[in-house]
């Protein structure tokens, strides 16, 4: 199905005397990389994680509308929450957790938070696999695959992330965000904490996976060469919006 992946129009998301988000709209599209950029404050990682219908802030959402076009184009997920504070929020994360993983993936901005220390790669791999909307006929060779393709050996499924560098952190916890073949992937500035050469390698392979998946990337970043560099559409926030007295 052509057409957009996820469309959001709108959105406004205010904490108590204070606008977080005003009027924000972006849309991600199969095999392109649309690009969320603006200063600390702006509201980009809250802008990424309403795309996914996790809003924790009350009073929450008080205006917009969230679409997955190729789900249900006319269905707005936001229609019953708008102005209804945590409790609906609530009730939508229940909702939609059924999309999380199979439809749309999160990739946190540090690779430590995207993996579980505790647990082997190939554990949290296979996983992730499972949350695939078709398993596969094997997760070994499936998780094999999937560490060939960013560029990690076999032998990194027994490792913890704990004995894995800064990079391979990286090329692991990319490898899970596109385990359960999900059409759309938002990467929370990837870049953090990795080297300009570093940086450039593991955005060009996230784009390069995501692209080879017909995935569509939403990505948060604050390096402007990486933006003119790879995104198709760019949305800008302005700085954070001032506070305000309570409505």
């Amino acid at each position: 199905m052509s057409g957009p992946l996820v469309v959001v129009e709108g959105l406004s998301i205010r904490a108590p005397g204070r606008m977080l988000i005003e009027d924000v709209g972006l849309a991600v599209h199969p095999r392109r990389v649309t690009a969320l950029v603006g200063p600390s404050g702006a509201g980009k990682s809250l802008t990424a994680r309403a795309c996914m219908a996790v809003l924790d802030v009350d009073p929450g959402i008080v205006a917009g509308s969230l679409r997955y076009p190729q789900l249900d184009r006319d269905r707005d997920w936001f229609a019953d929450v708008v102005g209804k504070g945590m409790r609906a929020q609530r009730r939508l994360l229940r909702r939609t957790r059924h999309l999380r993983g199979a439809y749309v993936t999160y990739s946190p901005q540090a690779a430590s938070s995207a993996l579980n220390p505790g647990r082997t790669v190939g554990r949290q791999l296979q996983l992730a696999v499972r949350r695939r909307q078709e398993p596969p006929a094997s997760e070994g060779r499936a998780i094999a695959e999937l560490l060939d393709e960013v560029g990690l050996s076999p032998d990194t499924a027994a490792a913890l992330p704990g004995e894995l560098s800064g990079g391979m952190a990286q090329r692991a916890a990319l490898a899970i965000a596109i385990a359960p073949l999900p059409r759309m992937v938002i990467a929370d500035e990837p870049e953090t904490g990795l080297d300009p050469v570093l940086r450039r390698a593991v955005i060009e392979l996230l784009v390069e996976v995501t692209r080879s998946h017909g995935a569509g990337l939403l990505l948060i970043s604050h390096h402007e060469s990486t933006v003119d560099r790879i995104a198709d559409e760019v949305v800008r926030l302005p700085g954070a919006p001032a506070a305000r007295g309570a409505a």
